[in-house]
């Protein structure tokens, strides 16, 4: 069992009601469980965060494998996360930076690493999703096409569309902060963008297109 997957270990005594074993799923998935519900909602992840661990506890037992425990969980998450937006849609700011999210792995600096959650969060619903799904969270294109009931190619093409919008964003703000160096912002960026690719949930599941 690697580091990664060390969780299986504590879903099936969760499931029988240890909540010690629940408490150590909780803090496994906390930190990037509240990344992606930001990612989605901003402000409200945290109280996202902690209404999607306890449908978790309350569902558990009706979760037949405990290796998919993690894609059940994001399913949770994201399904609040949709919930809470359609409810504060016209209450969720649009560019409050959470200093607490640590910066993607390889993120040249935390300053790129905020940038590129800004620009994030300027995407289209449909498309952040995908990027959050695919880019912070790794699931393949197949497992967010179930996730989130979208056609495979429909989630490629919101990961192309969202691609092609964070590039546009962040050479914008490149120039406009360093106008002197803007080719070298632009080769730096582009790089960026090819490791940490852009994110978004589905038009029939209730997120603006």
């Amino acid at each position: 069992m690697t580091p990664s997957n060390q969780w299986i270990q504590w879903v099936k005594p969760a499931q029988a009601g240890d909540q010690e074993a629940f408490t150590d799923l909780v803090r496994y998935f906390q930190t990037e469980g509240y990344r992606a519900a930001w990612l989605w909602a901003g402000d409200g992840a945290e109280d996202i965060l902690q209404e999607a661990f306890i449908i978790c506890w309350q569902k558990l037992p009706q979760l037949r494998k405990p290796a998919a425990f993690r894609s059940w969980f994001y399913r949770i998450l994201r399904r609040t996360a949709l919930d809470y937006v359609n409810k504060h849609r016209a209450e969720l700011p649009q560019d409050n930076l959470d200093p607490l999210i640590s910066p993607p792995p390889g993120s040249p600096s935390a300053t790129d690493a905020d940038r590129l959650q800004a620009a994030l969060r300027e995407l289209p619903d449909l498309q952040r999703d995908a990027c959050t799904l695919y880019y912070y969270a790794g699931f393949s294109v197949k497992e967010i096409a179930s996730m989130t009931g979208a056609p495979e190619a429909t989630v490629k093409s919101r990961l192309f569309h969202a691609r092609k919008k964070l590039r546009a964003l962040l050479l914008t703000d490149g120039k406009a902060s360093h106008p002197s160096t803007a080719q070298a912002q632009k080769e730096d960026h582009h790089e960026h963008l090819q490791r940490h690719g852009p994110v978004q949930p589905v038009s029939n599941d209730g997120f603006k297109a």
